[in-house]
């Protein structure tokens, strides 16, 4: 969820909302949701959602970080309505970029990725989670700095903390090849690091 500036949109435009997030209660999160949300401040594998109650339900950059995604998809699976949708993003485990920098692609860089789904793989998990249907494709625009930071890891591997993100020194020169990163994925689709899935709910 962190700070829930999507989720506050649609309770904006007259949406009921709630949001998972383990440290939600401490985050800076949008002030409206405190009051007009419900809001699990539980690991999302934790959280009984109320069967058949949801139209929509959205994990954007979570389902990498999960312990058990099966037991999560199965969760959401009960709590969407029929014809209702899981709407993910995730990083591609079949990329073009892994090959190309193997352990320095910067999402192995996160010690709170603990896994990762090609497009087959996740369609298995969610049809055995329930869904009868699963569109997957690429995208181009999310995550644009992957290919610059795993190329920084590659010339210049980083000590700190923050790996290569922590170093500020570096952020004109991700400003000034994030053109070339755009063409780059134009060219060659299969070097973007993120999948989109859609996946639906049966009648």
């Amino acid at each position: 969820m962190g700070r829930g500036l999507i989720l506050s949109r649609f309770m904006q435009q007259g949406h009921d909302v709630s949001g998972i997030d383990p440290g939600a209660l401490q985050r800076d999160i949008v002030p409206s949701l405190r009051s007009g949300a419900t809001i699990y401040s539980q690991a999302a594998e934790d959280v009984e959602l109320p069967e058949s109650s949801f139209d929509v339900i959205y994990a954007i950059h979570v389902v990498e970080h999960l312990r058990d995604p099966a037991s999560v998809f199965r969760s959401c699976h009960d709590a969407l309505r029929p014809d209702g949708i899981l709407y993910l993003i995730t990083p591609n485990g079949s990329s073009d970029g892994l090959r190309l920098f193997g352990e320095r692609w910067w999402n192995l860089e996160d010690p709170t990725h603990v896994r990762f789904f090609s497009p087959r793989s996740i369609a298995i998990m969610l049809s055995r989670a329930g869904f009868h249907r699963a569109r997957i494709r690429t995208t181009i625009w999310d995550s644009l700095s992957i290919e610059m930071t795993s190329l920084v890891r590659t010339v210049r591997p980083s000590a700190d903390e923050h790996g290569v993100l922590g170093n500020r020194a570096l952020l004109p020169l991700y400003a000034t090849l994030l053109p070339v990163a755009v063409l780059a994925r134009a060219i060659w689709p299969r070097l973007s690091a993120s999948m989109e899935v859609v996946a639906t709910k049966a009648h």
